[in-house]
């Protein structure tokens, strides 16, 4: 049980992020991320700073929920194994349902005051996203829970066709500013990098324990990556 216990508490790291992706009206992706990554459930542990941008082949992805190191090894081996990006994601969901499924049963029986917040808010949320036959694609994957009638935790996960903005990790605050905060037309129209990054930055200023600076961003564009702004010392992750 305490060996158990211990893997839960490394395990369950805390998604607070802000990670936003927009196929701008120039045909081109602009990604932005925060770089803060905290954690839930281990106090002792000091925020870290991580670029939450991967690649494999030719298919990027952004990452935002509890476990992120099996989130991470698990798209990494879907995408391996799978240059058919809805191959990779198909393969990538039935592995992280069985992950969570066997994670949450062990929490449900040592740490059960644990599970409303779950089922409340979600597992994760992944995007996927790239150019594939010359056109901008993006394609979100988001695992959530339930209560089945014997009382199990049951998960699940469901795939949504993005066709312009993608937000994932704590977007709230975004849905709900203040349209003075927000950044104008002209800016996505004309700075669609900038766009992006004052998105990412209201969430920043409204939840600072817990997302955070630098911003990274990125243009894709069809077969050029350019980093606008990448954090260079940011940890292995």
């Amino acid at each position: 049980m305490l060996i158990i216990g211990l893997w839960l508490v490394c395990s369950l790291k805390c998604f607070s992020t802000c990670i936003v992706i927009y196929v701008a009206d120039n045909g081109h992706i602009y990604v932005a991320a925060d770089s803060k990554r905290t954690f839930y459930f281990a106090d002792n542990k000091q925020p870290e700073s991580i670029c939450k941008i991967h690649k494999v082949g030719q298919t990027y992805f952004a990452i935002a929920g509890i476990d992120d190191g099996a989130l991470l090894q698990n798209t990494n081996q879907s995408l391996t194994e799978n240059t058919n990006p809805d191959t990779a994601i198909s393969r990538f969901g039935r592995a992280m349902t069985a992950h969570y499924d066997h994670l949450l049963a062990d929490m449900q029986l040592y740490y059960p005051e644990k599970i409303d917040h779950f089922l409340e808010n979600g597992l994760a949320q992944v995007s996927f996203f790239g150019f594939y036959n010359g056109k901008p694609r993006i394609i979100d994957i988001e695992f959530v829970c339930r209560l089945g009638v014997n009382g199990k935790v049951i998960t699940s996960y469901s795939v949504q066709e993005i066709r312009d903005l993608a937000v994932i990790g704590m977007s709230r605050d975004i849905a709900y500013a203040n349209y003075k905060d927000m950044p104008s037309n002209y800016t996505r129209n004309h700075n669609p990098d900038l766009y992006v990054e004052k998105l990412v930055e209201i969430e920043i200023k409204s939840q600072p324990q817990s997302v955070g600076g630098p911003v990274d961003v990125l243009e894709l564009q069809p077969g050029k990556e350019i980093w606008i702004r990448k954090n260079e010392t940011a940890a292995a992750y």
